[in-house]
């Protein structure tokens, strides 16, 4: 088979890509030096008493019409490929000497507490949430 697209590495953005491809009704070969595709989507042993786990953390722009959404939907996958949002109040937890930090997928909250644990870097902690922000706006699938 000649493909249309010789996509080297399995990672999540590979797979996805040559599924998108594939439903378009290109050929598409995906090659893997990994014995398991999927980039860090998986877990494996390392040694002989551990498991390494290479899995993403966070998923974000799953929710309805999000991008993450409209591919699956695109892929027929939405059903079966299914998101739960994390707790708004804060999902993962930093903890330094001095201070700690729940952190939270609410920009204005984060920035609330950013601002308080680091008072003189407050407005550019604003400015620079506010543009991660607009850049995650902008993309378009």
């Amino acid at each position: 088979m000649k493909p249309d697209y010789l996509i080297i590495g399995s990672g999540l953005s590979s797979l996805v890509f040559g599924a998108l491809m594939a439903k378009s009704g290109k050929k598409v070969q995906i090659i893997e030096a990994h014995e398991f595709p999927g980039g860090f989507g998986h877990t494996f042993p390392y040694g002989k008493y551990y498991k390494f786990n290479a899995q993403l953390h966070y998923v974000w722009g799953c929710g309805e019409g999000q991008t993450v959404n409209r591919i699956l939907k695109h892929l027929n996958l939405d059903q079966e490929v299914t998101f739960e949002q994390y707790d708004p109040k804060g999902y993962d937890h930093m903890k330094m000497p001095g201070y700690s930090l729940e952190i939270t997928g609410d920009s204005q909250l984060l920035i609330r507490r950013l601002s308080q644990l680091f008072p003189k870097y407050g407005s550019h902690i604003k400015r620079f949430l506010i543009e991660v922000e607009k850049m995650g706006i902008r993309k378009t699938l």
